[in-house]
């Protein structure tokens, strides 16, 4: 197992997706995970770019070798299910690339090859703490009925872009920042004490099994989205309700949209 450089595990199921890619020379490592949260999986949203830590190349050819996944045939296909789980392993050693690849069939070691990256996941998530210091992007999205407003502000790009938020769908799009507007936003998720959110796992609440809230933080080399579905929190409509009204407001305003905003208002 020595030889291996560097892998990528992708695997996608209905709404649930994971992405693990490694590279040993470099120690870069790339974790995608959505809808993989709750009850189940334990393992809020993100997207993040790391530098390995002492161990975790190790770990995750533990994974690889601990469930023979090296030795898995290339192709596992059951076309008799319509949207069945899809997934990919691609192993690199010096000179040889390898692919093993399914849909709706797996090896025998799969599920807990799949655990043993699970867990690493989780593991590194934990390292992740949502802080103000280079907090950059933030996305606050609900799912209720049928009102489903979205909302992203970008520091880095000095804008903010909004879905369903307005009555008339025309306006939905991009527009800039000013002076003070990020300063503001950032005041909202403080007096919120949003950050705090992101220390625990969501759970499915409550009889309202369609309704999902959704807030995500992003910095540098990446994002962390926490998702709440079934009944609304408590906390969540002080919190929408601020950040909602207050792009409304600078909206209102007449801001201008960002180049190549389509569905903006025109002059």
């Amino acid at each position: 197992m020595s030889d291996i450089l560097r892998f990528n595990f992708v695997y996608q199921e209905k709404s649930c997706s994971l992405q693990v890619a490694a590279e040993r020379n470099s120690g870069k490592l790339t974790i995608q995970c959505h809808g993989f949260f709750g009850q189940e999986d334990t393992v809020p949203d993100y997207n993040w770019d790391f530098v390995q830590d002492e161990g975790d190349w190790e770990k995750l050819i533990y994974a690889i070798e601990d469930n023979k996944a090296d030795k898995w045939e290339s192709s596992y296909i059951d076309e008799s299910v319509e949207n069945g789980a899809e997934w990919s392993l691609e192993i690199h050693t010096l000179g040889k690339h390898t692919m093993s690849e399914g849909y709706n069939r797996f090896p025998k070691e799969f599920e807990a090859f799949k655990e043993d990256i699970l867990s690493f996941v989780r593991m590194k998530r934990r390292q992740i703490v949502p802080a103000i210091e280079g907090f950059n992007f933030l996305a606050v999205a609900e799912l209720k009925g049928l009102t489903n407003p979205i909302v992203f502000v970008d520091k880095l790009q000095k804008t903010f872009t909004f879905y369903n938020l307005l009555d008339d769908i025309e306006n939905d799009g991009t527009y800039f920042m000013e002076e003070g507007d990020w300063e503001n936003i950032q005041e909202i998720v403080l007096d919120n004490a949003i950050f705090d959110k992101f220390k625990g796992f969501p759970t499915v609440d409550g009889s309202r099994k369609d309704f999902q809230f959704s807030v995500s933080v992003g910095y540098g080399p990446g994002q962390i989205t926490q998702r709440f579905r079934g009944d609304e929190p408590e906390w969540w409509d002080n919190f929408a309700t601020a950040v909602y009204n207050y792009i409304t407001m600078i909206y209102t305003e007449g801001r201008k949209p960002a180049d190549g905003n389509i569905g903006a208002y025109k002059e």
